[in-house]
């Protein structure tokens, strides 16, 4: 079995398990963790994990992040922008809070449209585009306030132990999200 197959069944087993409501936001995260070289052939079979929510009883919500960084750079003034590329690292700064606050309340807009948000699971896809600009830790923590579903997030990276390392690059940070791997 390759690995996306392994990850899609071993969601399958943790979908179809009985949902506790009312848990901790923390503990309703779910990290589905996979090689980043694997990252389009997930994408391409997004389609068949939200079927296999749905045979479980659960609304799906798909959020995608990808374009997030060139459509928020978009919006800022245009002189403003021109003098963050004066310094690069007055992105990075900026990115840490603006983009992550847009972000958020990108999120927040998502949920508030579920018809069922306490039972909803909210994939979050794109995180690729966070990378060098905005720590996923940093961006689950403040969605954590946002959504009374499941938050199912499609982590290009590794797991080893609570440690999470995004696209095998990234400083470890420990999180207690649930894991869902790629690998028996």
């Amino acid at each position: 079995m390759n690995r996306i197959d392994q990850l899609l069944e071993n969601y399958r087993s943790h979908i179809q398990m009985p949902l506790r409501p009312g848990l901790p936001a923390s503990q309703r995260v779910w990290f589905a963790v996979y090689p980043a070289e694997d990252e389009r052939r997930i994408i391409n079979r997004i389609d068949e994990f939200e079927m296999v929510t749905k045979e479980a009883g659960h609304p799906w919500v798909r959020i995608d992040l990808k374009g997030s960084l060139a459509r928020w750079l978009a919006s800022v003034d245009e002189e403003e922008r021109a003098e963050w590329f004066k310094n690069p690292g007055t992105i990075d700064l900026y990115a840490k809070t603006e983009w992550k606050d847009v972000l958020t309340e990108f999120f927040q807009k998502e949920v508030a449209g579920a018809t069922a948000p306490e039972r909803t699971v909210f994939a979050l896809t794109g995180l690729m585009d966070l990378y060098d600009f905005l720590h996923v830790s940093d961006l689950i923590e403040s969605l954590e306030k946002t959504f009374t579903g499941y938050l199912l997030v499609f982590f290009p990276g590794e797991k080893e132990g609570n440690t999470y390392r995004f696209l095998d690059a990234r400083t470890d940070w420990n999180y207690l999200a649930v894991p869902i791997l790629s690998e028996k």
